[in-house]
């Protein structure tokens, strides 16, 4: 039995409206995805007896998450916000809700705000961001 596992609903996404502003829980998150990725830098040549070699290369990140549409909500209309004035801003991805189990944090960018209005669920906005620098955990 994994007891150690932990319920995906508790996680939680916050955001700032500026780099080093106050970060702000978006509210009412259905779910988030945070990818880290690392490209390698293809290093193959004649002396490398037909093997593919590589060295390191850069990291990126970046996150996606998917929030019930409330319009009245303030962390819904600055996310939008954000994206529009494409401001940089600071983002922490709490997996279990809480700072003391461990979080990932880093500086990025809003990419893209969707918005769907289903015929047999609720309203959501899908966002999207991209990391500039190097995610942290914490």
């Amino acid at each position: 039995m994994a007891t150690s596992a932990v319920a995906g609903y508790k996680g939680k996404v916050m955001a700032s409206t500026s780099t080093g502003g106050t970060l702000t829980a978006i509210a009412e998150v259905r779910n988030f995805t945070l990818t880290l990725e690392h490209a390698e830098i293809d290093a193959t040549s004649h002396d490398s007896s037909g093997d593919r070699e590589v060295v390191a290369g850069t990291g990126s990140w970046s996150g996606s998450a998917e929030y019930l549409h409330v319009q009245a909500n303030a962390t819904h209309q600055e996310a939008f916000d954000v994206l529009l004035k494409r401001t940089l801003v600071d983002f922490e991805f709490y997996p279990t809700g809480s700072s003391g189990d461990g979080y990932y944090s880093g500086g990025g960018y809003f990419t893209n705000w969707e918005l769907g209005s289903p015929n047999d669920d609720a309203t959501a906005v899908g966002v999207s961001m991209v990391g500039t620098g190097a995610l942290s955990r914490g």
